[in-house]
């Protein structure tokens, strides 16, 4: 039973790795690929989930390998959907940020959903600005900036709050968006903050 229930959090997290990790590799190849890239990841990490599961389970069953194969890919569409569009409020450190996720590219949207399934004290502080922000928070100005609307209309980063959580908890976060293949750098600022961005 151990065995069975290891390889199945194993094999899980693999799936979801691979969500966001085949989303970058199609949003290298194509920058505007958007929501196209999210649809293909998650039905890549639906079906290496629905492989993880014939294998474990060991099916033999033609007709039930075939219902999981259908199924996984669907059920990760569907968590993809609600994921990109629901965010928990008390998430956000403002109503002006909330108001923001939308703007945010859905990538990112969906590796923070999926973080944020564990992690429940993950705030969001910073998402879209303009060029005249970096000098009203005393900062240098900034030509370009992940943090500016792009070509394909959304903000590629976003900040995270880390004084609210313990050093551990901050390193594993941190991590976890690496393994993705995201940009996450912990820096100030105007304040201590995790920075996470598409890489690129």
């Amino acid at each position: 039973m151990l065995p069975l229930l290891l390889w199945c959090i194993v094999g899980g997290l693999v799936a979801l790795l691979a969500t966001i990790r085949v989303q970058l590799v199609l949003l290298h190849a194509d920058p505007t690929a958007g929501w196209f890239a999210v649809v293909a990841g998650l039905f890549v990490g639906g079906g290496l989930l629905a492989l993880v599961c014939i294998v474990g389970f060991r099916f033999r069953s033609l007709r039930k390998m075939g219902l999981v194969v259908f199924v996984t890919p669907l059920l990760f569409l569907g968590l993809g959907y609600y994921g990109t569009a629901h965010y928990p409020p008390h998430n956000f450190k403002t109503s002006d940020t909330a108001a923001e996720w939308t703007t945010l590219h859905p990538t990112l949207r969906l590796a923070l959903w999926l973080v944020a399934l564990e992690d429940r004290r993950m705030v969001l502080t910073d998402i879209a600005r303009e060029p005249a922000e970096y000098g009203q928070m005393g900062l240098k100005a900034q030509g370009r900036s992940p943090h500016y609307l792009h070509g394909d209309g959304y903000a590629h980063a976003v900040d995270l709050r880390v004084s609210n959580v313990g050093e551990t908890r901050n390193w594993a976060r941190q991590g976890l968006f690496l393994l993705m293949g995201l940009q996450a750098i912990r820096h100030t600022g105007t304040a201590d903050h995790l920075h996470l961005a598409l890489s690129g």
